[in-house]
């Protein structure tokens, strides 16, 4: 583990990330549940997860693209081993909905991957009235890996990876005012979210202790994605800087497969996985009082 604070949010703009570990084995058996799948790097590393051989359990919000993306991942596969499954992680209930469906055709969940996130332009609210940043990024995910824990707990050795951001590092999580009522800004609130996840990776680690279930949260390096094709204003200068300075997809597909699958992260939990390796979690993240805050408001706000 590297010590000292994480790079800011653009000081990985000084360098390109080289190329990330490349995975290969044999996954027949394994069930894997991934959001974020149908897109990007998500797709890429439920596509090459598909080549190994995996079962897997596609979370897609829009039912035609994820219908679309099973139909890809089974023709790669040459079997019919990948299922969609309809989530919206702005919805609580759909999450739940979600959730009750996979736990009903899923006896076991070897893994899970929360790797759909969105940067909202213009503030909005979730059908549940949360702030839209705030819901998809950090609530629906949390609630998500919730429901299916005691799955994951059953079928240890298990993981859980949550994909995080270096932007955490310039996020704040605003308990006086979480839904950033007073003084909202596009990356504001995706800084508060992903460090949000940094800290609940913490705080279910330590209720993991024990259980042969391990979760981390991965920053999977700068990468050319779609979260900026809406930016607005000057905010479109942040989408040239990840089209000139970003990886390729491919590299941040890679990261996702190694912290999910290599043996090198076999028995890590509650860790940052910086791009290729374990790094400290910022000071913030380490306020043992705050992390258990948040969990306790999660907690509180997925209630049923």
């Amino acid at each position: 583990m590297r010590d000292g604070r994480s790079d800011g949010f653009f000081a990985v703009l000084r360098r390109r990330s080289r190329a990330a570990e490349a995975v290969q084995r044999d996954l027949t058996g394994m069930r894997v549940a991934l959001t974020g799948g149908t897109d990007g790097m998500g797709y890429l590393a439920a596509r090459r997860m598909a080549q190994m051989n995996a079962s897997l359990f596609i979370l897609g919000r829009n039912a035609e693209k994820t219908a679309r993306t099973v139909e890809e991942l089974n023709r790669l596969s040459g079997s019919a081993s990948a299922v969609g499954v309809e989530c919206d992680l702005a919805s609580l209930a759909s999450v739940r909905a979600c959730a009750a469906a996979l736990l009903e055709q899923c006896p076991r969940i070897d893994l899970l991957v929360n790797c759909a996130g969105v940067i909202v332009w213009k503030r909005a609210l979730s059908p549940d009235g949360y702030e839209m940043t705030w819901a998809v990024n950090y609530l629906g995910p949390h609630l998500l890996t919730q429901l299916l824990l005691d799955r994951l707990r059953e079928s240890a050795p298990s993981r859980i990876v949550h994909l995080s951001s270096s932007a955490a590092s310039s996020g704040r999580i605003h308990f006086d005012d979480i839904q950033l009522t007073r003084n909202w800004g596009a990356l504001k609130a995706y800084s508060q979210s992903k460090l949000a996840t940094n800290m609940a990776t913490r705080a279910l680690a330590r209720r993991l202790e024990g259980s042969e279930v391990t979760v981390n949260a991965l920053h999977p390096g700068l990468t050319r994605t779609a979260l900026t094709r809406d930016a607005r204003g000057m905010m479109r200068v942040f989408g040239l800087v990840l089209k000139v300075f970003g990886s390729p997809p491919e590299v941040a597909s890679e990261r996702i497969l190694s912290a999910a699958l290599s043996e090198r992260y076999d028995g890590v939990n509650g860790q940052y996985i910086y791009e290729d390796a374990v790094r400290q979690h910022d000071r913030q993240a380490l306020d043992d009082a705050a992390v258990e805050h948040l969990w306790s408001l999660s907690e509180e706000s997925v209630r049923a």
